[in-house]
């Protein structure tokens, strides 16, 4: 009788230990009466979105102010997931929660599989999510990429002519793709190409100019579709470089001699697209524009303390962020309002 007791109960204390994931962390005072999600990403290109239906497991923040996700029904493979921190009194369903975040939120997107252990301490100045303690080096590559974004677009705001922010922007492109291949995983090089090549990147027109005439992505995708079969990402990585016009997707061995007449016809347009816009610039520099129409609520928040003359560090803490978040919204300010230096806040004011 002895016996069976025994072999049950290893078999109990196998079921819950074998393959099995653990997403810990601790939150800050605010998020006391929080909810943690836990949330699975299908679609790279909308990594920032919260969907609902992604949902996969939540938790009430504990009183010690920690969350707590486990379970036996992740990939078996890396994916991309999401933890998203609410303190919202709000249905997660509004909104505010499925076009943009809310304020009172915090979110980090992370790479795992399902035997992975996570731990996501507070950093020195209490904030969530600035680091990660983890069982993989594929777990914290999502986030040494979006430091090193923002470590790299730092001086944006300093530079005051187009020469220096090319430099910046093309600077971020190569030395992103570079640091991604460091971790031997195409999901990590498939993240870091959401970050310098999607719509809204400064670094895109360089992407659009290295696709022309680079392999790297077709090595990309066979790699991608290699490691990660029946992942989603593969035919979304394909679809993209379609839309991007990447020639080598369909016809590798092409002629040289259409790819040069491709290549100058596309200069051509560039240029006189560049004039075009150049112009329309020029002509809206001079504009008043209604910053609470174009800026975040976050970015608002910045644009009014920086108004009060407060520093990077104090913004910080005023707004429990971390300083490089803060050099990543001004940044986003400047080129939205047309400004480059805070010398000319007070007479945008």
């Amino acid at each position: 009788m002895r016996q069976v007791i025994l072999f049950y109960s290893f078999l109990f204390s196998s079921l819950f230990t074998y393959a099995q994931f653990q997403f810990t962390g601790q939150v800050n005072q605010n998020f006391n009466n929080a909810t943690a999600y836990l949330i699975r990403i299908d679609e790279y290109q909308k990594s920032d979105l919260l969907i609902t239906e992604n949902i996969i497991q939540e938790y009430k923040i504990d009183s010690l102010n920690q969350f707590h996700f486990s379970g036996d029904f992740l990939n078996s493979k890396n994916s991309l997931y999401k933890i998203y921190l609410d303190n919202c009194n709000t249905s997660i369903t509004d909104y505010k929660h499925t076009i943009k975040h809310c304020e009172n939120s915090n979110t980090i997107i992370f790479i795992a599989k399902n035997n992975d252990s996570i731990h996501f301490p507070l950093n020195d100045l209490s904030q969530s999510f600035c680091e990660i303690e983890s069982s993989t080096p594929q777990n914290i590559a999502v986030l040494e990429l979006t430091n090193l974004q923002e470590e790299l677009l730092s001086n944006l705001h300093r530079t005051k002519s187009d020469a220096q922010r090319d430099i910046i922007f093309k600077n971020c492109f190569k030395k992103l793709q570079k640091h991604s291949k460091t971790f031997n995983d195409p999901l990590v090089e498939l993240y870091a190409y959401y970050l310098y090549a999607n719509k809204n990147s400064y670094s895109r027109e360089f992407y659009l100019n290295d696709l022309k005439q680079n392999d790297y992505y077709l090595n990309l995708l066979n790699s991608l579709t290699t490691q990660y079969p029946k992942a989603s990402y593969v035919q979304q990585y394909k679809t993209d470089l379609n839309n991007d016009g990447y020639q080598l997707l369909e016809n590798p061995n092409s002629n040289a001699s259409y790819i040069a007449y491709l290549l100058g016809a596309l200069l051509v347009i560039s240029l006189l697209v560049n004039f075009v816009l150049l112009k329309k610039v020029k002509k809206t520099s001079n504009e008043v524009i209604d910053y609470k129409n174009v800026l975040t609520p976050q970015e608002q928040n910045v644009f009014e303390l920086m108004h009060q003359k407060m520093s990077n560090k104090a913004i910080a803490e005023t707004l429990f962020i971390s300083v490089s978040t803060v050099k990543t919204h001004i940044n986003n300010i400047y080129a939205k309002l047309n400004i480059s230096s805070r010398k000319e806040i007070n007479d945008f004011f």
